[in-house]
Parts: C-alpha cells; sequence; structure tokens
C-alpha cells in the first residue's frame, strides 16, 4: 500500500484540513503572480514629446495647450524630433516670432522630453528615457527578467529536494520581498536589471514550490483540480493588479507593495506542515505520520499503525527500485524515431505558447482604451481560457484542443493586425482590434493549460520529467526573444501581430501530427511510448518507414532484470506520481 493509496482507501480520499492547506497557502501565488505581470506598468509607454522650453512653460506662455504645442512644435507622429526652430528667440507674453521659419526641419529632441500623466505619474520609461534611440534598453529589461526565471527554474529543484517544499518556499518568497523592494529602490537603470533578474529567480520558482508542495498534499483524484485551481489564482492575481496599478499610478510605489503582500507567507509558515511525501522520502517517517493523522482526524477516522508500517515500508521500496533505474538525459528524447519528432513538436510548441502569451500580455498597453481596464480584463480571460481548456479537453480530447487554441489565438492575432493597419483612424475598427486581441490572449491562455498536461501524457514515466523541463526551457528561450518581438511594431506596425499569429497557426497545425493521449494509460517506458506513437501517428510512421515495434536495448534489460509483479506495481505507482513530475516544473 503506498501513500496515495492509503488517503483514498483507508482515509476517504481528501480531507478538509487538506482543502484548507490549499487554500490558506493560496496567498503565495498571489505575490508571486503580482510580480511576473509588473512589466506591463513598470514598462508602460505614456504619450510623449520633446521637451521645448520656453513655449512649454505655464509661467512664460501661459495661453499655450498641450495641443498647441504639438501641432507649432512636433512634427505629426513623430514625437522623438520637434521642429528646428531657434528656441532661445521665444520671449514669452504670447510672442511667437520665433516660429517665424516657414520651412523648418527638423532635429532630436534636444532638452529631454516631457511625458503625459493622464495614466502614469512615473514608468521605468519616463524615469529613464526609454524611448526613441533607447527602447532597446526596455527591451533588454524584459528580456533580462525572463533569463532570471530560466535560472531559477534549475535552480527550484534541486531547492526543493534539499531543503523541502516548505522551507523552499519560505526562502523564496523572502528572497522575493527583498529583491522586489531592491527593485523599487533601484537607484539606476543598470541596478534595476540586475535586482529584476534576482526577483525572477524568486518569484516563478517560488510559484513552482508552491504548486509541487499543493499537488503532494492532495490525494490522487484532487491533484488535476489543485493544479488547476493553483493556476487560477495566480490569474486572479493577475486581475487584481490592474486594480492597484491604478491607485498607486507609480511604478516604485506599485513594486514595495506588491513585494510586501509576500509578507503573509511568512506567517503562514509557522502553521502548515512540510509535505509528507517529502518527509517519507526524507526519512522523516514520524513526521509524516503526525501530518497524514490530521489527515485521518479531519475525516474522522483513525490511522491505523499496521497500515502506516506497510506504506512505510512500500515507500521505502520505491525508493530503492527507482534508485537502481536507469537516469535518461535530454538526448534521449531524441534516440527513437517517432520520440524523436514528437520532442522537435513539443519543443516548438512550447516555444510559441510563451512568446504569444507573454507578447500579448506585455502588447496591453499598445490597445484603444483605458490600459488599466485592458490589462485587468486581459487578466480575466486567463481564468475564462483555462476553464474552455477543460470543458474542451474533455469532449474534444487533448490533440484538438491545442490545434484549436493555437489556431484561433494565431488568427486573431492576424485579424487584429489587419484591423488596425486598415482602420484609417476609425474608432470602431480600433475598438474591434481590441477585443480580437484580448480573445488572442484567452486562446494564448488555453495553450498554456493544455501545453503542460498534454506534455505529461506525451511521455513516458521514465523520461516524463526531463521532457517536461526540454518543454520549459523551450519556453523561456521564447520569452527572452519576445520583448524584441515586440519593439519591431515601433518600426513596422503590422510585424509583430504577423510574427505571432503565423507561429501560432504553424503550431495549430503541427499540434495535429501529435498523437491523441486523453483516453490513453500513462505509459512507463520508452518502448511503450514509441509503440503507442506507432499506433497512433500512423501516418508519420508510415513516412518514418517506422512501422515495426520499436524495443529498446534499456528497456529488454529491464524486462529480464523485472519481475512482472514489481513491474506492475510500479506502473500503479508511477501513475499516481504523473502531477508530481508536472509540477516540479
Amino acid at each position: 500500500m503506498d501513500l496515495d493509496q492509503l488517503i483514498e482507501e483507508k482515509l476517504g480520499g481528501i480531507s478538509m484540513y487538506q482543502v484548507g492547506l490549499v487554500l490558506v497557502v493560496s496567498l503565495l501565488p498571489f505575490g508571486t503572480g503580482f510580480m511576473s505581470q509588473t512589466s506591463v506598468f513598470f514598462s508602460a509607454v505614456p504619450e510623449y514629446r520633446c521637451t521645448v522650453p520656453p513655449l512649454d512653460d505655464p509661467n512664460i506662455y501661459p495661453d499655450m495647450s498641450e495641443e498647441n504645442i504639438t501641432e507649432l512644435l512636433i512634427p505629426p507622429g513623430e514625437p522623438c524630433y520637434r521642429y528646428d526652430y531657434n528656441l532661445s528667440r521665444c520671449n514669452g507674453d504670447g510672442d511667437l516670432s520665433c516660429l517665424d521659419n516657414p520651412e523648418p526641419g527638423t532635429m532630436e529632441c534636444d532638452q529631454g522630453y516631457t511625458y503625459d500623466n493622464t495614466y502614469y505619474k512615473e514608468t521605468t520609461v519616463s524615469e529613464w528615457d526609454l524611448i526613441c534611440g533607447r527602447t532597446t534598453l526596455d527591451s533588454l529589461a524584459n528580456s533580462m527578467y525572463f533569463v532570471g526565471v530560466f535560472v531559477g527554474s534549475f535552480l527550484v529543484g534541486p531547492m526543493m529536494d534539499w531543503f523541502g517544499r516548505k522551507l523552499s518556499m519560505l526562502i523564496l518568497c523572502i528572497a522575493l520581498i527583498i529583491t522586489g523592494l531592491g527593485v523599487a529602490f533601484s537607484p539606476t537603470y543598470e541596478v534595476y536589471i540586475a535586482m529584476r533578474v534576482l526577483t525572477a529567480m524568486s518569484g516563478i520558482p517560488c510559484f513552482v514550490a508552491y504548486y509541487t508542495y499543493v499537488s503532494e498534499i492532495s490525494d490522487k483524484k484532487s491533484r488535476s483540480i489543485v493544479g488547476m485551481y493553483a493556476q487560477m489564482a495566480t490569474a486572479f492575481s493577475h486581475t487584481v493588479l490592474p486594480g492597484l496599478a491604478y491607485f498607486l499610478r507609480d511604478w516604485r510605489n506599485l513594486c514595495i507593495c506588491v513585494s510586501l503582500l509576500n509578507l503573509p507567507y511568512v506567517l503562514i509558515f509557522f502553521f502548515i506542515p512540510r509535505s509528507p511525501r517529502w518527509l517519507l522520502t526524507n526519512g522523516h517517517d514520524d513526521e509524516a505520520k503526525k501530518t497524514i493523522s490530521r489527515y485521518a482526524k479531519s475525516k474522522k477516522v483513525e490511522l491505523n499503525d499496521d497500515d502506516w508500517d506497510l506504506v512505510v515500508k512500500t515507500e521505502m521500496e520505491n525508493i530503492r527500485a527507482s534508485a537502481g533505474e536507469k537516469k535518461y538525459f535530454l538526448t534521449d528524447l531524441y534516440r527513437p524515431p517517432l520520440m524523436r519528432i514528437v520532442s522537435l513538436n513539443v519543443i516548438y510548441i512550447w516555444f510559441v505558447v510563451s512568446m504569444v502569451f507573454y507578447g500579448l500580455t506585455l502588447n496591453v498597453g499598445t490597445l484603444v482604451g483605458d490600459p488599466y481596464v485592458n490589462a485587468a480584463i486581459n487578466g480575466f480571460v486567463e481564468i475564462i481560457g483555462y476553464l474552455l481548456f477543460l470543458a474542451s479537453a474533455r469532449f474534444l480530447g487533448m490533440r484538438l484542443t491545442s490545434s484549436l487554441s493555437y489556431f484561433l489565438g494565431g488568427v486573431c492575432c492576424l485579424t487584429t493586425m489587419l484591423l488596425v493597419e486598415f482602420s484609417g483612424g476609425d474608432a470602431a475598427m480600433l475598438e474591434a482590434s481590441r477585443w480580437v486581441a484580448i480573445m488572442g490572449k484567452l486562446f494564448a491562455s488555453m495553450s498554456f493549460a493544455v501545453v503542460y498536461q498534454y506534455t505529461a501524457e506525451l511521455y513516458p514515466t521514465v523520461t516524463r520529467g526531463t521532457a517536461m523541463s526540454m518543454g520549459s526551457m523551450s519556453a523561456r528561450i521564447g520569452s527572452i526573444i519576445m520583448p524584441f518581438t515586440l519593439q519591431i511594431q515601433q518600426e513596422i506596425p503590422w510585424l509583430t501581430q504577423t510574427i505571432f499569429g503565423t507561429l501560432a497557426i504553424i503550431a495549430g497545425a503541427t499540434s495535429l501530427m501529435l498523437p491523441e493521449t486523453s483516453k490513453a494509460d500513462m505509459m512507463t517506458s520508452v518502448d511503450q511510448a514509441e509503440n503507442f506513437y506507432r499506433e497512433n501517428m500512423k501516418t508519420i510512421a508510415k513516412l518514418w518507414g517506422k512501422t515495426d515495434i520499436y524495443h529498446s536495448k534499456h528497456d529488454d534489460e529491464e524486462k529480464e532484470k523485472k519481475s512482472d509483479e514489481l513491474t506492475a506495481y510500479e506502473l500503479d505507482y508511477n501513475e499516481g506520481e504523473v502531477y508530481q513530475h508536472t509540477s516540479k516544473l
């Protein structure tokens, strides 16, 4: 009897105590979710123009309105330039004789920039003038944030294994608070970038530790629901963040607020137990028993000592059995011919979903209308996207759900581009482009939900963790490139959305090449997976000439070593751990 069987068969499934733990610890993803989306407001670009003293000084030219200044001194559509008037001749009192040149040339802003404060009091862009020839610096800041995520994703796994899930959450939470405050008080742009990288190394890994913890304290049947709840909690924080940004308006104040929102977990830490699965794995049987006893007490049943001893024995046997297994590496995903095709496909769809999802998130500031309202709606549709995934996967299966989510997201990106490109300033077409872009974010959220579960189902237990890591690395590369892809639209307005849309539609097509997994059992060996691909990817198998049953040398050796009884037992145990493999990434 393993731990899952004990909880389901002897204790009656998930208890209210476990549900309470999931809800209480869910305070943590609010802080991490806030921080991951702050770039929307940190990097917001207010309307701007060249500063043109003394004409924009109300004490010298009190009758000059903003519209007058823009019309007289700023070339249409070129806020980085002003007309080449000799402004030192402007004496005030309404005298505009200094602007008597009938055909002035243009010149770059020589007195700095003036920013509109209708929506933002201060952003990193306005504070450090990350506009005109310095826009690449803003893209670099956002790109480096995802570099931090990339690095943190590698560090969080060993940290959780060494220190446990609970302590890892505390360490990362405190690190997030400290680095977040460091961002808020950054004196220079260079310090800001460095602190943002450190924040990213703490924030997303903190969510990963949280996801792993709530998955491990749940029973087998509830893990998928708990995992989806964890994602929805983050999506809810994305919806709430624009409200905080609206009231604070200044990026430094917003960063301080978001950082301090992680403090409640520091208090919660002292009242929650450690993961019983981690405790068992690391030899803390007595402490694990106390936690499981609380589960039992909440269900009004008593934990039987004999049952517990059997669980400890079984878990130890599993640890010893897994210790002797072959360790699979990234290259092993490309040795079997059909798994190689699946892996290349998985790399591509992870790359695309991350680029499009975060691209549409950061691009919300370019949509017509109130940026805070747009950002709130953009966050709310993530929740709808997750719910739509659950419904669609149930009736259409994973393959069609994946394909449709990418395809529809790509169509929305291309439609947005066409509406903006041919609007000619028409308000109705621009408003339509706004809502189509938000629909694109909905389908991108749906794609992100499906790619996690689909990848976990596509691979056998022995390579599942490696495959998820591969997908996660590919996603980080997509998000690192994304800010520079967004920057392209400043020079070629139609190109960014065209790139997003084209890549997504191709991903929708390549998803159809993958096998359907929704009604299949979880696979355990490479042999089993390769033969599953052969049966469910018949066209691809014929094209590659791989129609015979596949046998790997290692799996043949393993079959000779292990008894049928042990293999059947490990199959049942590994199926129960699929969500743990997924959550670690």
